[in-house]
């Protein structure tokens, strides 16, 4: 049943986004339920733009720097500049923790499986499965995290950390729950009020199976033969993503406040957050066609690529002589300005590129480098088609890559994996403390003596909730049970 049509969705995402660049949406201690009641399609409206927001804003920033993608400039106390150094502190992440996820997305998330799980269960499945997601990414940024208590707001003001592993235990559930209720009888079911698979129940199942695949790989290698049953059973069961048309992305417009969050940031803070040297080193290397869409040639219409080294943007005058982000990031090209872009690039959260990488990881660590190499070519090639780069183009660079051997396997799945993620939150950095790969340079200045492992708590949570929030003395220790150490 179709109760939403895509433009007024659209109007309520603008307001959304604007409210979300600020702490004063919804306070995290906030009973959701105090808000005026609202139809589910609003509901679920309201929690993926918080969701698409925050992919594509905070948590993007702060991972994107920390594993490399991106690189901070601007001089000293710019902000980006400043955490690329590792100059993060706990108030820098009171907004994304209390605006962004708590008292934003999983709130919203919470209503809408509130006010749905009992007469339209197709909204509540949907809700479940971008909580689970949310909560994974959380987890797997800050480690031990509030999870089983965390959404009863004003019926528990503070809750309780729960150790990360038992979060992803809780999570491979409430993902399970989801799916269980996508296949109930529901009186409603979302349609184009849902902004990410416009209703189609078949690719949130399937988007949650990969999702599973995801949080099932990030135990390798450290705990490997935990989760190696559990991945194969997922596999084998399926359904799972097929194509570029199941990505998990928050789609947006070339409209005030519509546009997506990453082009929102540079045009409002222009020439602060560029393309790492760590990335456009790798793409170079390899003549990467990605690099036409992905990065703007520098200088401007030369042929050549020009990234920015990590935590030089704190020191001296600043620098722009780098390449800059391109239309993969920020939409269609406008004009010849640094920020003529449209604004309508998506922002990718969990797409099928990376979903192939996930299976070739798996099948290099289980000993099949046959189908690993398949999965990687597939990778590439889900990758490079949704940078628009030509079919000769793509078969002419898979064709050039090195042969798989058991000791080159997991780089060479893992750096076109880094290449392919730019741009999604926390994954990138996620695999390189699981694996060390791409090799990652301590950044110039840094403040730290290695690569940061976790984020600090906000300052507001220790306030809030100090009996349960954990110490947090070193951001460069092993935190997540993932993470098989330095």
């Amino acid at each position: 049943m179709k109760v939403h049509n895509r433009t007024t969705s659209f109007a309520l995402v603008a307001s959304l986004l604007a409210l979300s660049s600020c702490d004063k949406f919804l306070d995290i201690n906030q009973n959701p339920n105090a808000v005026l009641e609202a139809p589910a399609a609003n509901v679920l409206v309201a929690g993926q733009a918080h969701l698409g927001f925050l992919m594509g804003s905070d948590l993007h920033r702060y991972s994107a720097l920390i594993a490399q993608q991106f690189a901070g400039q601007g001089g000293s106390g710019i902000q980006t500049a400043e955490y690329d150094r590792y100059n993060i502190t706990a108030t820098d992440l009171n907004n994304a923790w209390r605006g962004g996820i708590y008292g934003g997305a999983q709130a919203d998330l919470q209503k809408l499986i509130d006010q749905s799980q009992a007469t339209s269960p197709a909204y509540s499945g949907v809700a479940k499965i971008m909580q689970g997601f949310l909560f994974s990414v959380t987890t797997d940024a800050f480690g031990d995290i509030p999870f089983t208590e965390a959404l009863k707001f004003d019926q528990n003001l503070q809750p309780k950390y729960d150790a990360s592993a038992d979060v992803y235990t809780g999570i491979i559930a409430l993902i399970n729950s989801g799916i269980e209720d996508l296949k109930k009888t529901s009186t409603f079911k979302p349609a184009s009020d849902d902004l990410i698979y416009a209703g189609d129940l078949a690719k949130w199942e399937k988007f949650a199976n990969t999702l599973k695949l995801r949080l099932y790989l990030h135990s390798f290698p450290k705990l490997s033969k935990t989760s190696n049953a559990s991945f194969a059973a997922v596999l084998a069961a399926g359904p799972v993503m097929a194509s570029n048309a199941d990505n998990f992305q928050m789609d947006f417009q070339a409209a005030a406040n519509a546009n997506n969050p990453i082009d929102q940031f540079e045009k409002s803070r222009p020439s602060t957050f560029f393309p790492s040297a760590t990335l456009v080193t790798l793409m170079n290397a390899k003549a990467d066609p990605r690099r036409a869409t992905f990065l703007t040639p520098f200088p401007a219409g030369s042929t050549t690529y020009v990234g920015a080294q990590n935590g030089t943007g704190a020191a001296g005058a600043p620098n722009i002589s780098f390449s800059r982000m391109g239309t993969y990031l920020r939409g269609t090209r406008t004009g010849t300005g640094i920020n003529d872009y449209s604004g309508e690039a998506p922002i990718r959260m969990l797409t099928f590129a990376e979903h192939n990488f996930i299976l070739a990881e798996y099948y290099a660590r289980t000993g099949n480098l046959t189908l690993a190499r398949t999965s990687f070519n597939a990778g590439i090639t889900a990758s490079m088609t949704s940078a628009n780069v030509a079919a000769a183009d793509i078969t002419a660079y898979i064709a050039a890559r090195p042969v798989f051997t058991a000791g080159n396997a997991i780089q060479q799945i893992i750096e076109e994996k880094f290449i392919a993620n730019f741009g999604v939150a926390v994954e990138p950095w996620t695999d390189y403390r699981r694996t060390g790969f791409p090799v990652l340079p301590l950044p110039v200045g840094a403040l730290q003596p290695q690569i940061l492992r976790v984020l600090p708590y906000p300052d507001l949570e220790r306030v809030a909730n100090p009996g349960n929030t954990p110490a947090r003395p070193d951001l460069t220790a092993p935190t997540v049970f993932w993470d098989p150490g330095r």
